[in-house]
């Protein structure tokens, strides 16, 4: 019991709220670049490729653990979240995320969006059938102002782009 108390204790130390933002921006500005790459050819112009897309909600996911671990949960209880968007974002609201991140109704639809598209792993692997994607106009703003209210709390640099129709 003691050797699980002290590995738990050293995965605490080692996984910090300020490197899960590092890596949460990251992965949004890989998002954006694929996004932007692929962006320039006909038929992506709302639509973005699927890899922006699960990038995007990894960085999401990676915000929120962030924000998760400066409120105190240690490493085994964030992932005891898996990498369900709804648990870390229900998680997160409970620990007064909100007082930080104004949140929008077009935020709320790209989370669900996504979160159930990332239930059903179709972000990584093809599943036949139809699907409903986001417009990337509302994914992009949420995984950048998400990471812009959660970053400075956590030390750690974030986007300096605006969305003018949000507030």
């Amino acid at each position: 019991m003691v050797a699980t108390t002290k590995a738990q204790s050293e995965e605490d130390e080692r996984t910090t709220a300020t490197g899960l933002a590092r890596y949460a921006h990251e992965y949004i500005e890989a998002a954006m670049l694929v996004d932007q790459h692929h962006g320039a050819r006909p038929g992506f112009e709302l639509v973005s490729p699927v890899p922006a897309y699960f990038l995007a909600s990894h960085g999401i996911e990676l915000t929120l653990k962030a924000y998760l671990r400066r409120q105190g949960l240690s490493v085994r209880d964030i992932t005891r979240l898996g990498h369900d968007l709804h648990k870390c974002y229900r998680k997160a609201k409970e620990l007064q995320l909100l007082d930080h991140f104004n949140e929008d109704d077009r935020d709320k639809r790209a989370l669900d969006m996504l979160a159930e598209l990332n239930q059903k792993h179709e972000l990584r692997y093809i599943r036949t059938g139809p699907k409903l994607f986001p417009s990337w106009a509302i994914v992009k703003p949420l995984a950048i102002r998400l990471h812009q209210a959660v970053a400075p709390l956590v030390g750690f640099h974030s986007f300096t782009m605006a969305f003018g129709n949000y507030t």
